[in-house]
């Protein structure tokens, strides 16, 4: 075993135990889905480069079986495809909300499985790689396959992220350029390795790329709020304030910034206890984050059951049009089987003086919210247990 052989295991391992150790903060951290593929993402990268550091660590030891080295290589090449399917089933959940269907997975890993078929094959045929009677590993006619399966999942993975994030305001555009960068240079990582094999760059590229998106999970903690996962008010005022530098855009849409709070929350606590109160506020969060994704624009839970949102539209009318959607989409997707939820909402539109004073264009909104409440019935939350037992007295 060669000098460079063992110093490329020793930063194979290093790779192995930062990835590990990222993984398991992750999992007691955070128990969303999109953390829980992050961290499985990074287990199946701690694999890979396993697999990898194994390889250098056997190739070209005579006394180790030639079929160690072929299930060693067939698992690592079979690792390369399967980790950037994981990162995009974990982009998939980070952008869109939803997780693959069984259709989608089943096409999404096609690939793979052509990977591990060759693989499997090259053992007998040796397509793809072989393995000598001195167990040194020899490239195939076909070894190119194993980059250009995972440079195809790689490239896909940073179309994705750019796809999107194109539309979407500010803040998750950056991040999905973001991610778009760091998917893209384990890929560079991958062709300088496969043009000058002794160079070993791809775990550094890969660990770098893990550790800056685990680095941007711990500003999320900041500015995300814990109970509902929408951004908080720090995250708001960053927001308001970029937004408030182009009040109105060139194609028209001009910025508003709506309120929203539940209605009668009190009685929801009173009725049903604290703990069902905060299953209220995540439905309403969940509504309120649908409904605003498809519209470009930015909710936040500022305390309490206040909520507010900054959006664009092309006039009032628009705006007006908007927060009946918000009101709808709670009033349908938020309420449970005890009780219907919905909320009173007032916005205002930015002006050009706002960027001197966001709290001013905040207490606005505020101020439209409490005429919104105003004139609401007397009892928006309808308790479904009140209801039933009316119906049966009568």
């Amino acid at each position: 075993m060669s000098t460079e052989h063992i110093l490329y295991a020793e930063l194979n391992l290093l790779c192995i135990v930062i990835m590990v150790l990222l993984a398991r903060k992750l999992r007691k951290a955070d128990k969303s889905i999109e953390q829980a593929y992050l961290s499985t993402l990074l287990g199946g990268l701690a694999m890979m480069i396993l697999f990898d550091m194994l390889w250098a660590l056997i190739d070209r030891v005579s006394f180790i079986p030639p079929g160690i080295n072929y299930l060693v290589n067939i698992l690592y090449f079979s690792a390369t495809a399967i980790c950037p399917y994981l990162g995009l089933k974990y982009l998939y959940v980070t952008f869109s909300g939803k997780v693959f269907s069984l259709r989608q997975k089943l096409l999404l890993l096609l690939p793979a499985g052509i990977m591990l078929t060759f693989s499997l094959l090259s053992v007998k045929t040796g397509w793809v790689f072989s393995v000598d009677s001195t167990n040194t590993y020899h490239r195939g006619p076909m070894f190119a396959l194993q980059y250009v399966i995972p440079f195809m999942y790689m490239l896909t993975d940073a179309a994705v992220a750019l796809r999107f994030g194109y539309h979407q305001p500010v803040e998750r555009h950056k991040k999905a350029v973001q991610l778009a960068f760091f998917l893209v240079m384990p890929l560079f990582g991958s062709i300088l390795e496969m043009l000058l094999p002794e160079l070993t760059i791809v775990c550094t590229f890969l660990t770098v790329a893990m550790v800056s998106q685990i680095f941007d999970f711990q500003q999320q903690k900041v500015t995300k709020d814990a109970l509902t996962q929408l951004s908080n008010r720090r995250d708001l005022l960053q927001q308001l304030e970029e937004s408030l530098e182009r009040p109105v855009l060139p194609n028209g849409q001009a910025l508003y910034v709506m309120f929203a709070d539940i209605d009668h929350f009190k009685s929801i606590n009173d009725n049903f206890g604290h703990l069902e109160g905060d299953h209220a506020l995540c439905r309403v969060a969940d509504a309120l984050r649908a409904v605003c994704r498809s519209a470009n624009a930015f909710p936040a839970r500022i305390s309490g059951d206040e909520f507010v949102i900054v959006f664009r539209a092309d006039s009032d009318r628009g705006a007006e049009s908007f927060r009946n959607a918000v009101k709808e989409a709670v009033r349908t997707a938020g309420s449970s089987d005890k009780y219907l939820l919905s909320v009173s909402a007032g916005y205002t539109r930015a002006l050009s003086g706002d960027k001197a004073d966001p709290a001013g264009l905040l207490d606005r909104a505020d101020a439209q919210l409490y005429e919104a409440k105003k004139v609401r019935p007397p009892r928006e939350v309808i308790l479904r247990t009140s209801n039933a037992a009316q119906n049966s007295h009568t």
